[in-house]
Parts: structure tokens; C-alpha cells; sequence
């Protein structure tokens, strides 16, 4: 190592973490907004929350700015050590050491956009195969443990014979996963509390679509005519609380890692059917409601009691109905609704 390149390296411990805490996203929040993004949420100064309390824009700059630090972290280590790119990782490292330390964030959009400087192919590897598979399963922690694997096994495909370079990524993947797990999650934040111009794409990139809401436009033959009515109601303006859908057959988990009852913020789980609520049928008082759920704990005891109940209620449900009315009630379901009334449809 020449004395340059010892000058280099001190640089780089110097300079990354420094650059990685300098609040870049909470100066354009402040100057676009007013609003002190340290403040508001969960107090990260992420992208995800520029995104979320800033809007739109704000978060677009947020990610320029985020993009721009990783890039340059990548370049300086280039300049001192163009033969050695181990260094550009230990120069992200550094980046995220201090993006976290400094600027409570996790560097993710750091890293990404590094990598594309660092390795252009593998980037495009990891985004293309991890998007894919995002976009289909729509399982968040799943996606983000997916890119943490990705990136160092094809970085380790790609360079076999270059054990160093695969060990400062696998250091990075380690360093990312374990900040991940020290800071709380921007995403799990409620969508319709954010900002409107920029709802859809946290949702997007939180897996809801995975999830029916009430925000969504629902087809009654599915989710049942009483969660589509609200549905429409409240996409019209009406006042009507957030809900969530889950009918036979769905995977509950990413319904579970969304909701967090508390008993400032109770739920309550009802059960129903897809013809209750329609145009001629209602089954008032024929199904189940369980109140005052407080806990993750109690929500699934809630719901299997609920479908227990279904099980030995809904044939009586049923032959209660009119002949027309018996005709839409093929299908057991429940629901369940947050904040004063949570639905979920099983």
C-alpha cells in the first residue's frame, strides 16, 4: 500500500461516515414542508418517511440525495484504490455505519445505488430477480431478506476467486440485516395517515396489495357485499374506519405483520358470509362479533373461535334466507376492522 493510498483509506473512514450522517433528507423535508421529520413517526430520517410525511417530491429528492451520497462513496474509494474494489464496499460500510450512527437510517437506498457504481451487472441481477419476486409474492421482509442474500451469493458467482471481495459483501449484507433489526420500520406506518400524492407507492413497497382493504375496490362475489359496500362508501369521502379482508384460502401473515392492536387502538373481529349485506339478503344477528382485541396474541384465538363459530352456525345462517337469498351464501367468511372497527373477512 502506497502512501496515497494510506491517505486514501483514512479518507475513507473519515469522510463515509460522515457523509452517511450529514441529514440531507431532513434539510429538503424542512425546506420543502416545514415539518421536522426527527419528529414525526418514527423519528427515521429515511426516504421511506420523506416519502411518507413529505410527499411525492420530497421523496424523490430524498432519494436523489440518498443515491448521490452512495455514488460518491463508491467513486472516492475508485480514485485511491482503482485496482482494489474491496474497498468500494468497505467505503459503503463506512457509508451505512454512519448513515445510522448519525442519521438514524439504515443506507439502504445507499447501498443500492453504490452497488450500481460498484457493479453495474450484479446490481442489475439482484434488482431484477428481487423485483420479480417481490412484486409477485408481496411479502416485504421476505423481499428485503432476499436482496441481503442476493447481492453477496452473485457477487461470489460472478468473482469465485476474489475471497476478499465476497467477504466485505457478505459484511455489508450482515451489517444491513442487523440495523434492520435496531431500527423501526417506516413502512409499517398506516398509508392513509401519509401523504396523499405518495399512498400509493408506500403501499406498494409495504406488500398491501397482498392484503384486501377497505381502501381498495373489492369484488362482493369474494370479499362479501357487506366489506365491498364500505369499500365504495369509503372511497366516496364517506366516514368510514380502515378495514381489512381475509377470506378462505388467504395466507393470514401479512395481514398480521400490518396490524398491531393495542388497547388504545382496539379491534374488533366479526365473522359473515358473501351474501350478507346484499340486495336480498341482510342475516342480521345471524353471525359473530369478538370485541376489544389488544394483542397479536389474541387475534388469532379470535379468529379460529371465529371460524368454529362458522363451521357450526352457518347451515342455521343459511336456512334462515328466503330460496333467492340461500343462493349467495356458498361460502363462509369473516370479518374484522381497526380503528373502532377493524374487519377482517376469513
Amino acid at each position: 500500500m502506497t502512501l496515497t493510498q494510506v491517505g486514501g483509506a483514512f479518507l475513507i473512514f473519515i469522510l463515509c461516515p460522515l457523509l452517511g450522517g450529514v441529514p440531507l433528507i431532513a434539510w429538503i423535508t424542512r425546506a420543502l414542508t416545514g415539518r421536522q421529520i426527527r419528529q414525526l413517526g418514527t423519528g427515521n430520517v429515511s426516504v421511506s418517511a420523506a416519502f411518507y410525511h413529505g410527499g411525492k417530491w420530497v421523496g424523490m429528492l430524498a432519494v436523489l440525495s440518498e443515491a448521490l451520497k452512495g455514488v460518491a462513496a463508491v467513486l472516492l474509494a475508485r480514485a485511491f484504490f482503482p485496482l482494489d474494489p474491496v474497498w468500494e464496499i468497505v467505503a459503503l460500510i463506512a457509508l451505512v455505519m454512519g448513515r445510522y450512527w448519525f442519521g438514524k437510517g439504515a443506507g439502504t437506498t445507499n447501498v443500492a445505488w453504490g452497488y450500481v457504481a460498484h457493479d453495474p451487472i450484479t446490481a442489475a441481477l439482484v434488482f431484477v430477480i428481487s423485483g420479480i419476486g417481490f412484486t409477485i409474492l408481496r411479502e416485504r421482509k421476505q423481499g428485503r431478506l432476499s436482496v441481503l442474500v442476493l447481492f453477496p451469493l452473485i457477487t461470489a458467482l460472478r468473482h469465485p476467486q476474489e475471497g476478499e471481495l465476497i467477504g466485505a459483501a457478505i459484511a455489508l449484507a450482515v451489517l444491513l440485516g442487523w440495523i434492520y433489526r435496531k431500527i423501526p420500520d417506516d413502512l409499517d406506518m398506516t398509508p392513509d395517515a401519509g401523504q396523499a400524492d405518495s399512498q400509493g407507492v408506500f403501499r406498494f413497497f409495504r406488500g398491501d396489495r397482498a392484503v384486501q382493504s377497505l381502501d381498495q375496490v373489492l369484488d362482493a362475489r369474494k370479499a362479501g357485499h357487506k366489506a365491498a359496500t364500505l369499500s365504495q362508501l369509503k372511497r366516496l369521502g364517506y366516514p368510514v374506519p380502515m378495514g381489512w379482508i381475509l377470506v378462505p384460502g388467504d395466507d393470514p401473515d401479512p395481514l398480521f405483520e400490518i396490524l398491531k392492536p393495542s388497547p388504545k387502538a382496539p379491534l374488533v373481529v366479526r365473522s359473515s358470509a358473501v351474501g350478507e349485506d346484499s340486495e336480498t339478503a341482510s342475516a342480521a344477528g345471524q353471525y359473530e362479533t369478538i370485541l376489544s382485541i389488544t394483542s397479536r396474541e389474541q387475534l388469532m384465538p379470535a379468529m379460529l373461535a371465529l371460524f368454529c363459530f362458522l363451521r357450526s352456525r352457518l347451515s342455521r345462517a343459511i336456512s334462515t334466507r328466503s330460496p333467492t337469498a340461500r343462493s349467495s351464501y356458498g361460502r363462509a367468511d369473516s370479518k374484522a376492522g381497526a380503528g373502532g372497527f377493524f374487519r377482517c373477512c376469513l
